[in-house]
Formats: structure tokens, sequence, C-alpha cells
């Protein structure tokens, strides 16, 4: 079978992958991975990934001229290229419309004539595809009813999880879920690496924040800053640029930034004995707003109908992700811009409250939590409070996990967590070992294998088996 292998990774990660795949007799004839023209895979077109993010070819298609696409395509595609707009707030910041919309027409007609020359039966992503390239082949291969498969690193025990298509979600949990409806399992039928998993993430610890984004918290604390600074201080005074650099931002000091806007508008200390539900703001540009999000990718969307939704006497609290301001400092961002802040504040009974506030102190004395498709909705479920989810991740099948699609969706949802509703620990731990059952056993990240380890060649070994079943349904 000719596959297309979307999977931005080193040398020896694809080496894995390509002996697995072609050991079962698979050919894959296309790589977008990361090292730039040098795949050492003979008969392989590698495709490097920042290259096609910047719609660059590779040099075998260099000289390659697509048709530009006719207009039967770009209607068919029109819900892509909206994705896609808002996609190019990452890399493409300051792009007007017209700007974008012709890198759009010119990578569409690239990657629909690539398609078209290769044919190929499936292709492979190793995430989600949120870069421009990875989800405009999504698109392009569902319409050409080409097989895509795609895998999912969870924040459970960074377990993998894999689906054909990201708004669906996985077949097998679904399968999995109705084969053992009316089953109650127990912590005890857990693999060990969910239940130390859950012990971590307990209801009582209200410190189950993840070692990854501790670190990147600790990346912001006062002495690396100044570490941060002299490196940069120097780095100008060699290039001649410090005065400019300095001049810039001093004006940011003292006239408006990002987290000076914040800090006008949002309320230090909230009522936490009044009703309320908890919205923390995912950081972007990440997957889990775009695409996963669909349109609820403008989170501001989101807001505007949790306040039309709101129960009588009921706040909402939103919480900006700490995450966003230690990427971006004092800058505004396409995703961040002029008056976001006081647009949020302006809706009724919508409070912005301080970064500093404990996401988990607030879970626990919400009502419920909204969420696009972030990990504060499954931290929720494990509490014992609903999720209002807005997008497609990978725990929605849950029990307590309320799909919503506007604000009709949003009061019913409402109506039953006002009545009572709150997801049982019982259905957590059944959808748990669905879970388990539908998910491989895996690192994550590089650098990022938690507690249970296991090595590079064995998580990719488990990830060839999953294909290579796949592709034979």
């Amino acid at each position: 079978m000719r596959l297309f292998l979307i999977w931005p990774s080193d040398k020896e990660t694809a080496t894995y992958l390509f002996t697995g795949l072609k050991q079962a007799g698979h050919e894959v004839v296309y790589w977008t991975g990361l090292k730039k023209n040098d795949s050492g895979f003979p008969g392989v077109i590698a495709h490097d990934h920042f290259d096609a993010w910047a719609g660059i070819p590779p040099p075998e298609l260099a000289e390659m001229s697509f048709n530009p696409p006719e207009e039967e395509l770009i209607n068919k595609m029109s819900g892509a290229e909206s994705t896609i707009m808002t996609m190019m707030n990452k890399h493409f910041q300051g792009m007007s419309v017209d700007e974008r919309k012709n890198f759009y027409y010119n990578s569409l007609a690239y990657w629909y004539g690539v398609l078209n020359k290769f044919k190929p039966a499936a292709v492979l992503f190793s995430a989600f595809p949120h870069p421009i390239h990875s989800y405009l082949v999504y698109e392009l291969a569902r319409l050409l009813n080409i097989k895509t498969l795609m895998f999912d690193v969870t924040s459970v025990a960074n377990r993998t999880v894999w689906c054909e298509d990201f708004r669906q979600g996985s077949r097998r949990l679904e399968e999995k879920i109705e084969k053992n409806r009316g089953v109650n399992f127990s912590v005890a039928d857990l693999s060990p690496d969910i239940q130390l998993y859950l012990k971590r993430y307990s209801p009582d610890n209200n410190d189950a924040t993840p070692e990854y984004f501790k670190k990147d918290l600790a990346k912001g604390n006062l002495k690396n800053k100044i570490i941060l600074l002299t490196i940069l201080f120097f780095k100008s005074f060699t290039d001649f640029s410090v005065l400019k650099k300095t001049a810039v931002y001093l004006k940011k000091i003292f006239k408006n930034n990002i987290q000076k806007e914040y800090r006008r508008v949002h309320n230090p200390q909230p009522d936490l004995s009044k009703k309320f539900i908890y919205a923390p703001l995912h950081y972007q540009p990440e997957a889990n707003t775009s695409p996963t999000g669909g349109i609820f990718v403008s989170q501001i969307l989101m807001i505007r109908v949790l306040a039309a939704a709101l129960p009588a006497g009921w706040l909402l609290y939103v919480k900006e992700h700490p995450g966003q301001w230690l990427a971006y400092g004092l800058n505004y961002t396409d995703y961040r811009y002029p008056g976001y802040y006081r647009q949020i504040a302006g809706f009724n009974n919508v409070q912005l409250i301080s970064v500093k506030s404990n996401s988990f102190d607030l879970i626990n004395k919400s009502q419920a939590v909204a969420v696009v498709s972030g990990t504060a909705g499954w931290e929720a479920i494990l509490r014992g409070k609903s999720a209002l989810v807005f997008g497609f991740p990978w725990y929605r099948m849950c029990p307590g996990a309320w799909p919503i699609q506007g604000v009709k969706s949003c009061r019913q949802a409402l109506e039953k967590i006002t009545g009572g509703y709150s997801p049982d620990s019982q259905s957590a731990i059944n959808f748990l070992k669905n879970f388990e059952l539908s998910s491989v056993r895996g690192y994550g990240e590089e650098g990022n294998q938690g507690e249970m380890k296991l090595s590079r060649q064995e998580y990719f070994a488990s990830l060839v088996k999953v294909i290579n079943d796949e592709l034979k349904k």
C-alpha cells in the first residue's frame, strides 16, 4: 500500500516507522519530516516540515507546476479555507487576508496535485493535523476518499489513541464502551500506569499541575528572566541593536501591553461562594483549539455562548492560560489583540480572574468547567464536575462531557447540571478502562517519558502494529 507520512521526526524515529511499514508490505512515497532534504530512504520524497509549512516544495518537485484550483474544488474546501485562515495566525502574523488567500490557493494547488500524482492509499499523521500543510492534506484526503489515520498523545499517562477523523474520535474506544456497557470496573482493574495517574490526579490533590508545565513556569521565574535579559543584552550590544530594542521594550512597559490590559479589567478576588462556571482560556496557537475547536477556535465565541446560556445568578469566571504570557511576554498577537480582554470582561456576568488563581481550587468550587478541548475538562470530570465541551477532545465520550454546539445545547446541558447531575467516579473508572483497551502506552514527546517508561523502539513498534492493523480494515 502506498503511503504518505505526515510525521515531523528525526531520522532515527522515522527508521522505526519505515522499517515496520516496509516489513508489512507498505511503501512510503512521501514524508514530511524534520531533516531538510536528507531522508536517507531511497525512493521517498522527503519534504522538510518547515518548508512544507512555508509553502516551499521539496527539491524533487521544485520545477513541477500544478494548475490553479478550480472553483468547484475551492467551494468544496471552503470550510477548510476558513480554518486555515485562522491557522495562519501562527508563522504568518500580520499578513493581510488577500495575502493569506493567495498563499492558501497556492498550497491547495500543490497538495491537490501531489495527492493526485502519487495516489496514496492512506495518509498517516503523527498527531491531529494542526500545521497548515498537515491540515490541508487531511481535508483533501477526506475529499478524495483517501484513508487517514492520526494519533493523539493524551494527558493520561502519555497513552496514545488513534482515529481516522478527529471530529469522530476513536472508533475503537466507541466500540469498547458499547461492548462493556453495564460492566463496572474497579481501580484494581486498571493498568499500573493509569492507576499511578489516578493517584496523582486525585480530587484531594490541589497541585496536580503536569511536570512539563511546572518546568515551563520555572523558566519564567525572576532568576531565569535575569539570565535571559543578560544574554539578550550582550547579543544586542554586539549587533548594535541595544538602543533600539531598549526603546521598544520601555515603550511596551510604559504604554499599553497585553498584561496591563488584563490587569485593568480583571477581578483579583472573585467570590468563590457564588455559583459559577470556570472557563480557562486555552493557549493559542495550538491544536486543542485549531483544528479541534472548530468554530470555537474563537474563544470569545465560546464565552458569548456561555454568557447567553448562564442560569440566573450564575457567573462565568475566565482565566488566561499562564503559558500565553510565557510565550509572548507583553506582546499582543493575532490571537490576543488589543481589546481582547476588554471584550471578554464586557459580557454580562463574565469576569476575568487572576492568572495566578489555582485551577484545581476553581474546578472544585465550580458548578461546571467549560473548555474547547483542553485538559481542564477532563480534570473536572475526575473531580465530579461536568465539562461543557465545545471542541473534539479525546475524552468527549466520557459521561460528564457535554458536547456544546451553541446556546441551545449549552442551556440543555446546564438544565441537567442545575437539576443535580454530576459525573460519578464509577463512570470515570469505567471510561478509563475502555480507554486503556483502546490505547497504547507511550512515552509522548522526547524527554517526557513519565514513570512507566517505554523505550522509543518499543513505543514505535506498538504504533506500527496499530497502523498495520488499521490499514487492513
